[in-house]
């Protein structure tokens, strides 16, 4: 009679298996875990672009409703309420003034408080946020202005900024 030898799994192999199977089983976690982060990293510094660029459009919207008033004949000037110095912008939908820079210290912070109902960041209504946004206006010469939309925030409790520069001119006189 001849025995058939049969194959069997040794305890080596059964160890690598296992191993294998593990380091797998823990890559996939830590990649899924990675991913989840990174989307609110992502999320967020998305929207704090959009916020700086907000910044700048509204300095901007000041400069040209100035110089449309000056196309009208009235006596303003084009840097009316862009004088040098740091600000936020407050915006009011509902009032004749509808943009406004607020004078603030250097090393003040105001954040934005999100109003989940309007889907608006402000500063009136909403739940707080870590968005601070400051807007930063240097001279460069009588025609030229530097703007500077800085802002700083703070995801997963590491602190991110971003700065947004701009240079805004007189075209009336160029």
């Amino acid at each position: 009679m001849i025995k058939k030898r049969q194959k069997a799994f040794t305890l080596i192999e059964v160890l690598i298996a296992i191993t294998i199977l593990i380091v797998g089983i823990l890559s996939a976690f830590i990649l899924v875990t990675r991913a989840l982060y990174n989307v609110a990293v992502i999320k967020d510094r998305l929207t704090a672009s959009f916020l700086a660029q907000e910044g700048i459009e509204l300095t901007r919207q000041i400069r040209d409703s100035n110089l449309l008033r000056m196309l009208g004949e009235e006596s303003v000037d084009w840097r009316d309420g862009l004088e040098d110095g740091t600000y936020i912008i407050e915006s009011k939908v509902d009032s004749e003034e509808s943009i406004k820079l607020v004078s603030i210290g250097e090393d003040e912070n105001r954040f934005f408080l999100y109003n989940d109902t309007l889907k608006i960041y402000n500063y009136s209504i909403g739940e707080p946020t870590t968005f601070d946004r400051k807007i930063k206006i240097t001279g460069i010469n009588d025609d030229e202005i530097r703007i500077e939309s800085i802002m700083q925030w703070k995801t997963k409790r590491i602190d991110f900024d971003l700065t947004v520069e701009n240079h805004l001119y007189n075209w009336l006189k160029l």
